[in-house]
């Protein structure tokens, strides 16, 4: 089989062990009816090398451990984080990472990943993660690209040159923090600026070329002491918005465009892939996942949300500078992409 049918997926929107639970869990109508989707390679992968919580309930300001029992090295891992607002936003990736905003704390993220553990925290005033889906499985191929685990300094920014010579649009980047108090995670995935006193925390990647992608930490950070980067030259997806609109979709600040990829497919089986395209500044990118108030700017970044069988909504902060343009790709049944499934969240 060729390689590319089996790259990695890290954060994102593969749900293999939770198909068993769907029908206890649903949690729309959209996500009503069987999956369609082959079980019997769905229960070999859940058997042999992967693990999901289904969809569980974490109290705010609360971390939660979950014994994945896979006994690996965490560097074979792939890892991905979905949350579900029973209002509004349905299936979602807002706050990503964390949000701050005047002494309020938004948001989940994942931290202190071991060979059998993974840990969920929910923050404290969080209204849009009232149930999580944490997954991790052990990838079945090497990228063609990985950085190792590489040192990065508070303001530093890093090339990785990756010298695949492919077109930066076909191509699929992942990011991974470690540090000596949260181990492997995601807190302030993106970015994440805190008020009183001002700070601002985290990482992103961005200006993804056809040789290299660029790492930034932020100058006040204290968890990101090092990153790995994996790129990877994926499969071509079975939605691309990239096709459907001859280009990167424009959204205005403070709009959600909703894109028909017409899959008729469970959420939960799918493979959601978004970037952000800023042609002045970042390039293509994940600055900003989930969202950031910023003392300056205001709100910035972008989010996936109301993700279902047919459509997925992306929605621009009201203040955004970082993503004009964006692009969606969905991937269903075959499990063929390594990355951070997030489209800025």
């Amino acid at each position: 089989m060729n390689k590319r049918m089996h790259i990695w997926i890290t954060v994102g929107g593969l749900v293999l062990v939770a198909l068993l639970l769907l029908a206890s869990n649903a949690v729309a109508s959209d996500l009503a009816g069987p999956p369609d989707v082959y079980l019997e390679d769905v229960a070999a992968l859940q058997s042999k090398s992967s693990w999901g919580s289904g969809w569980v309930t974490i109290a705010t300001d609360t971390c939660t451990v979950f014994n994945h029992n896979l006994g690996d090295d965490p560097d074979h891992y792939a890892v991905e984080l979905w949350f579900l607002d029973e209002g509004v936003i349905g299936i979602n990736r807002r706050n990503y990472g964390g949000l701050e905003v005047n002494g309020s704390w938004h948001g989940a993220h994942w931290q202190e990943l071991t060979a059998n553990t993974i840990k969920v925290c929910r923050n404290s005033d969080d209204i849009v993660a009232d149930q999580i889906n944490i997954r991790v499985w052990i990838t079945p191929t090497s990228p063609d690209y990985d950085s190792g685990w590489t040192n990065i300094n508070p303001g530093q920014t890093i090339t990785f040159p990756h010298n695949l010579g492919i077109t930066a649009t076909d191509l699929t980047v992942s990011l991974w923090f470690s540090g000596t108090i949260r181990g492997i995670h995601h807190f302030g995935y993106g970015g994440l600026a805190v008020d009183g006193p001002q700070k601002m925390l985290g990482a992103y990647w961005h200006n993804l070329t056809d040789n290299t992608v660029q790492v930034t930490r932020y100058p006040d950070d204290t968890d990101v002491k090092q990153v790995r980067v994996v790129v990877v030259h994926s499969d071509p997806p079975d939605y691309d918005s990239l096709v459907a609109f001859g280009g990167w979709k424009s959204i205005a600040q403070g709009s959600a465009f909703t894109f028909t990829h017409n899959l008729h497919w469970d959420p939960d089986m799918l493979l959601v892939r978004g970037e952000c395209y800023d042609p002045v500044a970042g390039g293509i990118n994940q600055w900003f996942v989930g969202g950031n108030h910023d003392w300056f700017v205001g709100w910035q970044g972008s989010n996936i949300q109301n993700l279902g069988r047919n459509t997925v909504e992306v929605y621009r902060q009201v203040n955004d500078q970082v993503c004009p343009q964006v692009r969606v790709r969905i991937w269903k049944r075959e499990f063929k992409v390594y990355l951070p499934i997030i489209l800025k969240g």
